[in-house]
């Protein structure tokens, strides 16, 4: 009995005084090996090491985040109205590591724990702008590393507001968990926010509550898979209210191919036609993963050209068309705005054929497309868009709208260049015959 409480003792002591230093070890290695080799870097940031310290049980770290020129800096020197070629400010971020099987350095900080894994951390944030002003972000980002490898992190942001350069920012408390797993690099996270308001001057803009929520993997061919969820309470514009916003969609893979699945509710007002409800349902099945992800980095070259249109539509060009040879399907069973006046309801199916890309043209792709679609517009809305704009009628008047009961209704098929709505045909000219 003895022999064994000795043992236990022991075995105690090696995992509260000994592991933290194998393990700071560990995170020296990969620092080393990741960070300090600039193998940390995509095309948006650089993240560097200017300062790692470890000690037995605890190790401290600085890393700088440098943004390049890229989607990330476009959005940046857009939201301020700066130039172009305008220098970017830097992240630095301080990290301490109270490391160990049992992370006993943890519990002289706040939101320390001894939860057993590989580690516990706190980190803050600090901005350096190019006139090296420095502001210290609000909150600390709190992480453990579990036994896995798993990181888990939290941000709790306190509310808090700041003004510069005529701009002003207003935040309310918000919340931010991200757990991130190695093995198969999947990452979960978990946004809340209360609001978010930025006035300028000239047009303010306030958001309601914010909810962020989805989990992504990597496909292997240059994009995530998994989901996403947005819940946006209302946005205010120039004392304009509108919202709510809930926005869900999906990546995966069946048989090797992509699922791409969207749905919408939105509420806004329609001019005219006063308050409406969006609500819209999207899939798209059968696409071929490697034709996607080569679309994908091509789109994220000519996003550096929007004002170039012509330039956009010829590096895309070429990826679109062998996405589209693979072919794939697309259907829309709800498209309906909800309206006072009553409910517009709409439905759409397309099916691209596959073919040869090696003899692609887009007349063949035509001709091998077949599509379906469906209007229904209740009566007490259609008198009111009459009203609106007469030239609707022509439209009931050539049949492509026929009146069934108290609903306005269009149903079209499509195949084969040949268009029929509500049985009447209309065919359809095609590029290149």
């Amino acid at each position: 009995m003895k022999k064994g409480v000795v043992f236990l003792l022991v075995a105690l002591a090696l995992i509260v005084l000994v592991s933290p230093g194998l393990i700071g070890r560990l995170a020296e290695r990969s620092v080393d090996e990741g960070i300090r080799t600039g193998s940390v870097e995509n095309d948006d940031m650089i993240v560097s090491a200017e300062i790692f310290s470890r000690g037995w049980f605890t190790t401290e770290g600085q890393h700088r985040i440098e943004f390049k020129d890229g989607s990330l800096a476009d959005e940046y020197r857009s939201l301020f109205e700066l130039e172009a070629d305008a220098p970017l400010p830097v992240l630095i971020v301080n990290t301490r590591i109270d490391h160990g099987l049992i992370p006993l350095a943890s519990l002289g900080r706040d939101d320390g724990s001894l939860m057993p894994g590989l580690g516990d951390a706190v980190s803050t944030i600090t901005l350096e702008m190019p006139d090296g002003e420095t502001l210290s972000l609000p909150g600390a980002i709190n992480s453990s590393i579990g036994l896995s490898g798993a990181v888990f992190s939290e941000y709790a942001l306190e509310a808090g507001e700041y003004a510069a350069g005529g701009i002003g920012l207003r935040w309310g408390e918000g919340n931010v968990v991200v757990e991130m797993h190695p093995s198969d690099g999947r990452v979960l996270f978990d946004v809340a926010a209360e609001s978010f308001a930025v006035d300028d001057g000239t047009a303010p803009f306030t958001t309601g509550p914010v909810e962020v929520s989805g989990e992504q993997r990597p496909s292997g061919y240059g994009y995530s898979l998994g989901k996403a969820n947005v819940l946006i309470d209302s946005i205010a514009v120039n004392d304009r209210l509108i919202g709510p916003f809930a926005i869900r969609g999906g990546a995966s893979l069946d048989d090797d191919r992509i699922v791409l699945d969207t749905s919408m509710d939105l509420a806004l007002p329609v001019a005219g036609l006063g308050d409406s409800r969006t609500l819209i349902d999207i899939e798209a099945r059968g696409i071929e993963p490697r034709a996607f992800g080569a679309l994908m980095r091509k789109y994220q070259q000519a996003a550096e050209h929007t004002e170039q249109p012509e330039l956009v539509r010829s590096m895309l060009e070429p990826e679109a068309q062998a996405l589209l040879a693979h072919g794939l399907t697309v259907d829309i069973p709800r498209f309906d705005v909800e309206l006072p006046d009553g409910t517009l309801q709409s439905t759409l199916g397309i099916e691209i054929e596959a073919t040869d890309v090696a003899t692609f043209a887009w007349s063949d792709l035509l001709l091998d497309t077949t599509a379906n679609a469906s209007v229904r517009v209740p009566e007490t809305l259609m008198d009111m868009v009459l009203e609106m704009n007469p030239q609707v009628g022509v439209a009931i008047g050539m049949g492509y709208l026929k009146k069934d009961g108290d609903v306005y209704v269009s149903d079209a098929e499509y195949a084969k260049g040949l268009l029929n709505i509500n049985g009447a045909p209309m065919p359809i000219p095609l590029p290149g015959r």
